[in-house]
């Protein structure tokens, strides 16, 4: 019944009071459900076309960009192949550039960073209709999955790095019974207390749990090893990671409850997520516009390419083209579900290594870039693993880090580590990529 209540009673009066429209754009990308993928098509198209004009009249940094690469006027761009040839945007971009990106007509209302897939810190901007139509197109996804609006749903997700004041504790306390969901912190898991996490969710009885892969695939090879029975959801949403099908075979088993994958990034929120019955992951095409680039900037489908990603509504801050550090195969066939949204077979490059302890714990990749995007004086960082009871975490400084800064990073992890890791904290000028070009921000050579 809460969800019928939220959605019909007690959201009406929250948005009135928030003066926002989720419930409004919720209804609207639902009935986009039934569109044909020639709508979809044209209806991306002319959010698109909308941007471009928004993005070159009001933005610095696109009509200087792109009037050197010969488009002297947004209506220049009359196709797909036309726009294929903006210059794409990288995160070095907007951090070189960041006050040219934001709209002198469309203000700014929410700043955000993130750690990223690529180890350095990245500070984003949005205006807040479009944080609206973001957590809107998430409740679709979710939705679709078991886990919409009102469902009384368990997070094992990361959560806020450092302490929380009491009235913040609160207010997010209340915030989440709002929504009908719990949190539990996934970062602070550990071997030890995995009885605990199984110990809530039984307590908790939740009809959906949405989960970083590794602490729920953790947490059910414990149950499975120890013969431990868990309370059985409906539905199970996976995040953050690639989930690999022995992971979601084992997940299945320990729960007896169907598992979902679904793919996004702090930039964007949810880009896309499987549907049921075929277990694709369908984009999000009426609110983004996905693209996949080989190594020479080429237009790709059906191989593994450069994700490019441009925000249809994020008229604050645009991002057109924007190269987010990860790796995805798009195919061009149509789902058997029924689902008119284009598929991606597969996101190819967002494996964390997992850092271990003498005694047996395990910490996430996922907690280092949500731990050092904290730290404005860090440029980039690599977390490195060769022996069993130390890390090295590799820095390249921004501006000069102090004893304060060294100190505050050593206790975060203690906290994960229960002390059980001697923290190397070395400065460098640069981090090498690997082969492929790419930046890892962890690396553990532990067998």
């Amino acid at each position: 019944m809460y969800p019928l209540l939220l959605r019909k009673f007690l959201m009406p009066s929250y948005e009135a009071i928030k003066k926002r429209n989720l419930l409004k754009y919720i209804d609207e990308y639902e009935s986009h459900l039934s569109w044909s993928s020639e709508k979809l098509k044209q209806h991306q198209w002319n959010e698109l076309t909308k941007l471009i004009d928004h993005a070159y009249n009001s933005t610095l940094y696109y009509k200087r960009v792109w009037t050197n690469a010969g488009i002297n006027d947004p209506r220049d761009v009359t196709s797909m192949s036309d726009f294929e040839k903006l210059p794409t945007l990288t995160k070095s971009d907007v951090n070189l550039y960041y006050n040219e990106f934001k709209s002198n007509t469309v203000p700014c209302t929410i700043k955000k960073s993130t750690g990223g897939s690529t180890g350095q810190p990245f500070h984003f901007e949005y205006n807040t209709d479009s944080n609206t139509r973001r957590e809107a197109v998430m409740w679709r996804g979710y939705g679709w999955l078991g886990a919409g609006l009102g469902v009384k749903t368990l997070q094992l997700w990361g959560s806020n790095i450092g302490e929380l004041s009491t009235f913040k504790t609160i207010k997010n306390d209340l915030y989440h019974r709002f929504y009908n969901r719990k949190i539990l912190n996934s970062f602070s898991m550990s071997k030890d207390n995995i009885p605990d996490y199984i110990d809530s969710i039984n307590k908790y009885k939740a009809s959906a749990i949405v989960s970083y892969v590794n602490p729920i695939y953790e947490l059910s090879k414990y149950a499975i090893e120890h013969n431990i029975r868990i309370h059985s959801p409906k539905t199970i949403l996976t995040g953050a990671e690639p989930l690999y099908e022995h992971q979601r075979e084992v997940i299945q088993q320990a729960f007896s409850a169907p598992v979902y994958n679904t793919y996004g990034c702090r930039e964007f929120m949810l880009m896309s997520a499987e549907c049921r019955s075929a277990q694709q992951l369908h984009i999000n095409s009426d609110h983004l516009l996905i693209e996949t680039l080989d190594q020479y900037g080429k237009p790709i489908s059906g191989m593994s390419g450069d994700l490019v990603i441009t925000d249809l509504y994020n008229y604050g801050m645009p991002l057109i083209r924007y190269i987010n550090g990860d790796a995805a195969t798009l195919v061009n066939s149509p789902c058997s579900c029924g689902n008119p949204f284009p598929i991606m077979k597969s996101v190819d490059g967002r494996k964390l290594d997992m850092i271990r302890t003498p005694t047996g714990k395990s910490i996430p990749g996922e907690l280092f870039p949500h731990l050092f995007k904290e730290f404005k004086a860090i440029h980039r960082f690599q977390v490195r693993q060769t022996e069993l009871s130390s890390i090295d975490i590799i820095i390249v400084e921004n501006s000069p880090i102090g004893n304060n800064i060294k100190k505050k990073i050593i206790n975060e992890i203690n906290k994960y580590s229960k002390n059980e890791l001697t923290i190397n904290l070395l400065l460098v000028d640069s981090i090498p990529l690997t082969i492929s070009g790419k930046h890892r921000i962890t690396i553990s050579e532990i067998d």
